[in-house]
């Protein structure tokens, strides 16, 4: 782990970290206006960042990712309605990838590529937080960036195709009961279209890891809402982490004897 950064002296790292994490905090804040516009029909670029609540535009101040949330209570500084904590945590999950992706892959057309990936999985999982709702169109940018990734690292978009096709095909057997006929179509749930993209993303090879890893944060989120609250768990949650995992550590399918 880390092998990207060593033998760099520690003032190169230091700097990386700082550049990362600001790069992640621009990009988590960006994430979280998909957050608020996607699941309300708005293009993100039609008005100037504005309260959710009040609709006042937002000064400059009041856009510093993590810090101006933090500072105003996580409450509008017009009309002091709260806004989802969830924002903040995007902006420092997204911030952490960053760093994450810098450490082990260093600044390059990989980290880049993961970055990316990275930030529509995380945007994915807040909507589902905030909306209860999985959003479809944002699975189209996460084939694309695992599209890319696959290329770039197994040199053939074979091992991409393969992984997708082995993914459906999985993911129908698991949800099976809740395929659907519409007229003489069968229509696979969204649960069997997750597994697909997520093997598209890590592919063939990584395929038992992926379901692996699924599985497992899948229980733990279950588990720990079963405990502590009555909310179900998130899909896309498992989802994301079983699939940027696999591409930020490609070395953890060794230990899986893959």
């Amino acid at each position: 782990m880390f092998d990207a950064v060593e033998g760099i002296k520690f003032g190169y790292i230091l700097c990386g970290i700082i550049w990362s994490i600001a790069l992640g905090f621009a990009a988590g804040n960006y994430a979280c206006s998909l957050v608020h516009r996607l699941p309300r029909g708005r293009l993100l670029l039609d008005k100037k960042p504005y309260c959710g609540t009040c609709g006042h535009e937002l000064e400059v101040r009041d856009l510093f990712p993590v810090v101006s949330a933090v500072m105003l209570g996580h409450k509008c500084r017009y009309c002091r309605t709260p806004f989802p904590v969830s924002h903040t945590w995007t902006e420092i999950l997204v911030g952490l990838l960053f760093v994450l992706a810098f450490l082990e892959h260093n600044f390059g057309e990989q980290y880049l590529l993961i970055v990316c990936l990275g930030v529509f999985l995380i945007t994915l999982s807040a909507i589902e937080a905030n909306e209860k709702t999985v959003m479809v169109k944002l699975l189209v940018p996460v084939i694309v960036f695992g599209m890319l990734l696959r290329t770039l690292v197994d040199h053939t978009i074979y091992e991409f195709f393969l992984g997708g096709i082995d993914g459906l095909f999985v993911g129908c057997i698991l949800w099976r009961k809740q395929i659907k006929k519409v007229g003489h179509i069968f229509v696979p749930p969204m649960q069997a279209w997750l597994m697909s993209v997520g093997a598209l993303c890590v592919g063939n090879k990584g395929l038992f890891l992926f379901f692996t890893l699924f599985a497992g944060f899948y229980a733990i989120d279950w588990t720990v809402r079963k405990v502590f609250s009555a909310k179900p768990p998130l899909i896309t949650v498992a989802f994301g982490l079983a699939t940027i995992l696999p591409v930020m550590y490609p070395a953890l399918q060794a230990h899986f004897h893959i």
